[in-house]
């Protein structure tokens, strides 16, 4: 047959066609998941390096009894270093085709520590092709190709043909039990349509809301140990005090003595000291209380949190909520940037970082200027 200019128009437009979707737009090539998790059993966020570490319980047809029931209560083995984002990766893979997890990039907002909680974390997804360079697309500071827009044709397509609501539930029904992904959006885009650098979760981040659980009492909620910190001999706490130390917090300081020293290869790393915790907001838990135990919530939000500042703030409240240390002590933290080490010859306890496990981060603020396009409603959300 010879191909005249008519027909080759008329082939092309078939070609154009058959990528449609049935929303009458290109496919999607990149998505936003807001994913929460228990991370109790979790070594953070970010993915170990030992890539032969799997954390997905792979349960066969085959397998029956004990191996089948444990699906549902994920552990830990001798060795094994588990992670969100790895995850995430191994699931994703899957649907991708069972593509290399390798190909996979899950660009999370903030990377949380071991034992952190999550109930909105916020993550670019996206799957490489073979011919993706690392020259290509490049974002400062970045060292991985990332998508121009929601529609990239550099990367591959979505699964499920670009159908974000069923990935959902495929994910969910893969992911191990103590993750799962509450709603997807494809990557935002500007408002406006000004030419600019394209979304990226942590980067275009304008705050995030932490909230830290603890209890008082003879004896603690065990069901709750978990996610619920409580405070070892303490019967009490005078909320007043931990809310005057909270006002002492706010505002834009340079929050140095509450960052913890890094590890591994970021020693020596230069960081941005300076933020602004915008509130801090302390009240009794609702619900039944008894005698025995009380529950308090304290929830931070800021523009910008360094690492285990939360915790160490939470540390200080808590101190002073229970008059081991006086408001001076609190005022000369962030004058002087150093934790004393004795107050009217008195010798203080080290500086004090309240455990991982009451620690949630509840959502993420972005900028106005990007618009996301949720799949779910509120009502449809993975209530966690």
């Amino acid at each position: 047959m010879k191909l005249t200019p008519k027909l080759v128009s008329i082939l092309v437009l078939c070609i154009t066609l058959s990528s449609v979707t049935a929303f009458g737009t290109l496919p999607l090539t990149s998505f936003v998941i807001e994913v929460a998790y228990d991370g109790t059993l979790f070594n953070g966020w970010t993915a170990s390096s030992n890539e032969s570490s799997q954390q997905t319980v792979d349960i066969t047809r085959k397998q029956r009894g004990r191996s089948r029931r444990n699906r549902l209560r994920p552990s830990v083995k001798d060795g094994e270093i588990r992670s969100v984002e790895q995850s995430l990766k191994y699931s994703l893979a899957k649907l991708y085709g069972n593509v290399d997890p390798g190909r996979i990039v899950v660009e999370g907002c903030s990377r949380t520590d071991k034992g952190v909680h999550s109930k909105g974390s916020c993550a670019l997804v996206y799957c490489m092709n073979d011919n993706n360079t690392h020259e290509s697309f490049p974002i400062d500071g970045k060292r991985i190709p990332h998508p121009m827009h929601a529609q990239d044709g550099a990367f591959k397509e979505v699964p499920f043909k670009s159908d974000l609501k069923q990935l959902v539930f495929a994910m969910n029904k893969m992911l191990p039990p103590d993750v799962r992904i509450r709603n997807s959006s494809p990557m935002p885009s500007r408002k406006d349509d000004a030419e600019g650098r394209p979304f990226h979760p942590s980067l275009d981040s304008k705050g995030k809301i932490y909230r830290y659980t603890f209890s008082v009492g003879e004896i603690n909620d065990p069901i709750r140990n978990r996610d619920v910190f409580h405070v070892p001999h303490c019967d009490t706490i005078d909320i007043s005090r931990a809310k005057e130390c909270a006002k002492i917090l706010c505002g834009h300081h340079d929050f140095e003595p509450f960052r913890a020293s890094f590890r591994g290869n970021e020693r020596g790393k230069e960081q941005n000291t300076m933020c602004t915790i915008h509130s801090i907001d302390i009240k009794e838990e609702d619900g039944p209380s008894t005698s025995l135990c009380k529950t308090y919530q304290i929830d931070i939000e800021g523009d910008r949190f360094l690492y285990k500042q939360v915790r160490l703030m939470v540390g200080v409240i808590i101190n002073y909520a229970k008059s081991d240390v006086s408001i001076e002590y609190v005022k000369n933290i962030l004058e002087s940037k150093v934790w004393p080490e004795s107050e009217d010859g008195l010798q203080l306890l080290p500086r004090y970082c309240a455990p991982a496990h009451g620690l949630c981060l509840r959502s993420v603020v972005y900028d106005s200027d990007f618009e996301f396009d949720w799949v779910m409603e509120e009502e449809e959300k993975v209530m966690v």
